[in-house]
């Protein structure tokens, strides 16, 4: 240690005595005597009481907390997967049984027109899960006329853009598109549909809707669109009442409604469409699908169709950390989950959707497939923590080195006081009072290297300034 001091920092020292002395009147009032007030308390408030009190608050809104989850049409594939699912986003985890606390948010199932019903209230933010088809895009005008839509969603949709908070989390199964007809048109082609028949087409705000506007206008058909506002359930009845003679179902095989229509004997058949791969080329997020014979009781060759790829989509409404979960979750009980649903692809060993899908994927599942998981267990989490916590100890080291430079300073500066006094006062008191005083100063260095406010080289230091002025 220098016996010269920079300029700036001896000036620096002097507003630090001043601050100093106010700080030292400040701590010897009445009020700063209280235990409460003491720096013991103030470091548990910052460290237990403050974190616990913000654990409280997280847990309270969790457990109170409610996230819409949109089943698409009755009748369907999504209607009939739905509780499954929201089976084992609201089962407890392990913590939860311990606690005896739920603080997973319940998913409360609403159903909607379909796939852009599911999209617009996404985007609209009334709901935060659901499923859609991949890539439809649309407008948004049909959705007014939704069952489903309130008017606060009607509202928002209005002014709403496509695709603007609805994200894929995973890839469930494959949809062939349905084309029943009744048996006695003698129909074998969808081509073959005479002009001005009784057609459904799904309801609006459907994916199967949306895919059958396209076929209609794809191969010219001129038909009667019938039962816009029919979920699948009172399709199927209606067209079993004769209200129409062909309808269009965008679901998975197997599905109860088309096993209902699809009986031996029964006077419906599934019609196919040729050309699919014209179909394949123009709309790229349509594929080309085989419906298997003997899958539906009365088919009894394969049918060539369309179809789309199913997924389950969330809102960015949902944190990185909800959305990991709820992917993490729904991939863990995936076999279970779509064991009796065909073309499923819960056997596909990579099942990342953002390889093949033209949805964009949510930041949350991208990191369930990347194998990085978000918040705590996030590798680069923890190192912004790290070295978070590195700058602040070094600027505490910094700080403390600061202080013991200062107390020196103090020192310095206390030693040359009495020793400028000390010349004023007589030879025979000069020793005596002299000494008095520098032994003060050596007591009080000696606390302060006891209680590690300076170190035993600094205390050194004082003791040799000290000698060195009293030869």
């Amino acid at each position: 240690m220098s016996d010269e001091l920079p300029e700036e920092l001896t000036k620096l020292y002097k507003y630090v005595r001043q601050f100093d002395r106010r700080i030292t009147k400040l701590r010897h009032k009445t009020l700063f005597h209280r235990p409460i007030l003491s720096v013991t308390s103030f470091v548990l408030i910052f460290v237990l009481f403050i974190p616990i009190a913000a654990v409280t608050v997280f847990l309270v809104n969790r457990t109170h907390m409610q996230y819409v989850f949109l089943t698409g049409p009755v009748g369907s594939t999504t209607a009939y997967l739905a509780p499954r699912i929201r089976s084992i986003l609201n089962a407890p985890e392990p913590i939860e049984q311990l606690l005896h606390l739920n603080i997973v948010p319940n998913f409360a199932l609403r159903s909607s027109c379909g796939g852009l019903d599911t999209n617009a209230q996404i985007n609209a933010g009334m709901a935060h899960l659901g499923f859609a088809e991949d890539g439809f895009f649309g407008d948004t005008a049909p959705l007014m006329q939704c069952s489903s839509a309130s008017n606060p969603i009607q509202a928002n949709i209005k002014d709403m853009g496509a695709g603007t908070k609805m994200r894929v989390l995973l890839s469930l199964y494959k949809s062939p598109l349905h084309v029943i007809v009744r048996s006695k048109l003698g129909l074998s082609d969808l081509q073959e549909i005479p002009s001005g028949t009784k057609v459904y087409l799904g309801g609006d705000g459907s994916s199967t809707n949306f895919v059958g506007q396209l076929i209609v206008k794809h191969f010219d058909l001129s038909i009667d669109r019938k039962g816009h506002t029919l979920d699948f359930d009172q399709a199927a009845q209606e067209l079993i009442n004769g209200e129409f003679d062909v309808a269009f179902f965008l679901a998975g095989l197997r599905t109860e409604v088309l096993k209902s229509l699809l009986q031996h004997n029964s006077e419906f058949q599934l019609l196919p469409i040729a050309n699919t791969a014209s179909l394949k080329t123009l709309f790229p997020y349509l594929e080309s699908l085989t419906i298997p014979p003997a899958v539906y009781p009365n088919v009894q060759s394969e049918i060539q169709t369309i179809g789309t790829h199913t997924v389950l989509v969330a809102s960015t409404a949902l944190g990185e950390y909800e959305a990991y979960e709820i992917t993490k979750k729904v991939s863990e009980h995936i076999q279970d989950l779509l064991w009796d649903v065909p073309l499923n692809l819960a056997r596909v060993v990579d099942n990342d959707p953002s390889k093949d899908l033209f949805y964009p994927i949510h930041n949350g599942a991208r990191r369930f497939f990347t194998h990085n998981p978000p918040f705590f267990l996030d590798i680069g989490m923890l190192t912004s923590i790290g070295a978070y916590f590195s700058v602040i100890y070094a600027f505490y080291a910094m700080l403390i080195e600061f202080f013991r430079n200062y107390r020196v300073y103090r020192f310095q500066t206390t030693i040359d006081l009495i020793l400028g006094r000390a010349q004023i006062l007589g030879d025979s008191s000069k020793s005596m009072r002299l000494n008095a005083h520098l032994q003060k100063l050596r007591l009080a260095a000696l606390r302060l290297m006891r209680r590690r406010k300076i170190t035993y080289d600094e205390f050194s230091y004082i003791e040799e300034y000290i000698k060195a002025n009293q030869l």
